[in-house]
């Protein structure tokens, strides 16, 4: 039985790891990275710090922090137990996905911003650099519009 635990722990712990070293892409810190991980994968989807601190082999300051930035950002958040004094985070989905569909909208304003600039540089002498930025806004436009459908079909659900 205790080979079992020691095996689903090593499991859980490579699998941390694998999904972290994903996230890290996404601008994560390491070890923000791997709460977040750590909670996707949780069971049950709530741990304490203690829990995600002894876990992970990290400081109390270091998964306070990462704790903290999670909790401005607001993708995770916490909840108490009656008679229990601890703090148990877990990933806020709604507003995992609220955030998700912000950042989507950027493009957008991407978008606008590389028209400016075209417009800026449009009696500038280096065409070709002109023109590769005429293909980013164009690859952005087709991006943002097929986004904007996608959107437009998600939220009709």
């Amino acid at each position: 039985m205790q080979h079992q635990t020691q095996n689903k722990m090593e499991k859980a712990k490579q699998k941390v790891e694998e999904l972290g070293v994903l996230l890290e892409r996404f601008g994560r810190s390491p070890l923000e990275a791997r709460i977040f991980a750590l909670l996707l994968i949780a069971e049950p989807p709530h741990q304490s710090f203690d829990e995600i601190r002894e876990f992970l082999g990290a400081s109390k300051s270091a998964v306070s922090n990462a704790l903290n930035f999670f909790l401005r950002e607001k993708t995770v958040a916490y909840k108490t137990f009656s008679g229990d004094r601890k703090r148990y985070f877990y990933i806020n989905a709604k507003e995992w996905e609220r955030l998700l569909e912000d950042s989507s909208k950027n493009m957008f304003n991407f978008n606008v911003m590389l028209r400016d600039v075209l417009d800026y540089r449009k009696n500038s002498l280096h065409k070709d650099f002109n023109k590769d930025i005429k293909n980013v806004l164009k690859f952005q436009e087709h991006i943002s519009n097929s986004l904007e459908t996608a959107l437009k079909k998600w939220n009709k659900k």
